[in-house]
């Protein structure tokens, strides 16, 4: 076989691994799920999410990434931004504008250079019967291991939801986990204690997939 009819082949094969990859189907199966139990914004969320997954598996994202950002610009982007969520009342519109901020924002700095298709790399290389995926080992161990963790608060959500249906009282003794959280978060230091905690792991995991990727 020709080297470019490998290239494609090897391409191609990529692409329908990537489409298949457990964390996006995770996302299509939660952003459904969001839709059934009456939550729309929350189902357009995770759908988009994997709508954008998709299109960059089959390259239509073009894209050379963006540089790691110093420690010193997250924290201090993630001080006000901090200060103001722990000030906003909980899911109000303030709030909202500034989660699906960081969010954006997040996808943009945390989304890796492309690797072409079928193209080599300094770990693997495709050939005629040899298939690579360009997604680093540590990286991939970091998807399954999040995916893993996903695929369990998806099961504790669906649980507690079906759970609850019958009365008020069953939706109570089978509380989600949002619920769980609720009476901490709903105190001023509980609150204070979140927001640090969730922005500390934020910057964590956004210097470490910079550092994976390259």
């Amino acid at each position: 076989m020709r080297p470019d009819a490998v290239r494609r082949t090897a391409g191609k094969t990529i692409t329908l691994r990537r489409l298949v990859q457990p964390w996006t189907l995770i996302l299509v199966v939660t952003g459904l799920f969001q839709f059934f139990r009456g939550a729309p914004v929350d189902g357009t969320f995770f759908l988009a999410i994997a709508v954008l997954l998709l299109a960059d598996a089959v390259g239509w994202l073009p894209r050379s990434g963006v540089g790691r950002p110093r420690a010193a610009w997250l924290f201090a982007a993630a001080i006000p931004l901090g200060i103001t969520l722990v000030l906003a009342p909980r899911h109000g519109v303030v709030e909202g504008i500034i989660v699906s901020g960081i969010g954006v924002s997040v996808l943009l700095l945390g989304w890796g250079p492309r690797t072409k298709p079928g193209a080599p790399s300094d770990t693997s290389r495709s050939s005629a019967g040899n298939t690579a995926d360009p997604m680093p080992p540590a990286l991939r161990r970091a998807a399954i291991l999040w995916s893993v963790i996903a695929v369990i608060c998806c099961l504790w959500e669906v649980t507690s939801f079906l759970l609850g249906l019958p009365s008020p009282e069953a939706a109570i003794r089978h509380p989600s986990i949002s619920e769980l959280f609720d009476p901490v978060i709903d105190t001023v230091q509980g609150r204070i204690a979140f927001t640090a905690l969730w922005l500390l792991v934020g910057v964590a995991l956004l210097r470490g997939s910079r550092r994976r990727v390259r």
